[in-house]
């Protein structure tokens, strides 16, 4: 064969060339050289490698700069609201043992049905010891559809006297904080104790007395079934709510006894011997008006 000519060669130059300035604008920077498959000696021909000059350098595509990223902003924290006081929530009525609303004595039947009560509490026996001490048992007095009762402890020596409870200088006391305290009649109100009969010499009740006696008082608040009580001292509060607490612990908030809201308060007795006290009585009194929406009665001038 012959030789390329000089002007089929720059052609071909040229050509290789334009070839690979197309390639460098597109980005490719190297060629790969496929390996021919192994043929005889004789059928090769020889290859005239041809090398761009070094002005045929490809030329590369500008490089847009990179856009900064914008920083995510940081999320401005919610100010922490302060926390507002939340008023005392009243206990939550237990699921267990409550009366139900249809089971609840009419107000008609109530006095008959106190006054039956009454009559088996005056032949009790179950505590031979003050059957035989006592001049009257101490049943309870006031309104048998009131909504507000107050339960002592035991009756003293002028309860005993005249079968009535609270009538003694505690029960003067206990007068006064229920007509000059909280604007009420005494008459509008119930009045119980946890005893019937008077211990001798007045002592604190003794456990049993108070297991053989409790039922009777119970069966007095279910008849009655006020809206309200208010436990007057140590020996009330205990057994009725059923707790070892001191009366220090178990004021200034409220109970349920049986699903009826139940205040606690000093007995008028311990207030005669501590008058320090009454201040702190007046306020579970006050707690108890707001809760029944009585007003503070207004002071006559003298």
């Amino acid at each position: 064969m012959s030789s390329l000519s000089r002007d089929e060669h720059l052609r071909m130059v040229r050509s290789v060339r334009q070839r690979l300035e197309s390639l460098g604008r597109a980005g490719v920077d190297r060629i790969p050289v496929p390996v021919p498959a192994a043929a005889p000696p004789s059928s090769l021909a020889p290859v005239v490698e041809a090398s761009p000059p070094p002005a045929a350098r490809p030329e590369l595509l500008p490089v847009e700069p990179r856009r900064p990223v914008a920083p995510t902003p940081t999320p401005t924290p919610t100010p922490a609201r302060t926390p507002q006081p939340t008023p005392a929530t009243l206990p939550a009525p237990s699921l267990f043992g409550e009366p139900d609303q249809a089971e609840l004595v009419p107000h008609a039947e109530r006095p008959a049905l106190l006054a039956s009560l009454a009559a088996e509490v005056t032949v009790c026996t179950r505590c031979p010891h003050l059957a035989a001490s006592r001049t009257h048992t101490v049943f309870g007095s006031g309104n048998p559809s009131a909504r507000l009762m107050f339960i002592g402890e035991a009756p003293g020596a002028d309860e005993d006297r005249t079968g009535q409870p609270f009538v003694g200088r505690a029960g003067m006391l206990l007068t006064d904080m229920i007509t000059k305290g909280m604007g009420l009649d005494r008459d509008d109100v119930y009045i119980a104790n946890v005893l019937k009969s008077r211990p001798p010499e007045n002592r604190d009740p003794e456990p049993p007395e108070i297991a053989n006696c409790l039922p009777y008082l119970e069966r007095q608040i279910s008849i009655v079934r006020p809206e309200f009580l208010c436990l007057l001292g140590r020996v009330a509060a205990q057994n009725l709510l059923k707790t070892a607490l001191s009366m220090g612990r178990l004021r200034k908030k409220w109970h349920r006894y049986q699903g009826i809201l139940t205040i606690v308060t000093y007995h008028p007795s311990y207030l005669l011997r501590n008058p320090a006290a009454k201040k702190d009585a007046w306020e579970d009194l006050q707690m108890l008006m707001q809760q029944m929406g009585i007003a503070r009665p207004s002071r006559k001038k003298e």
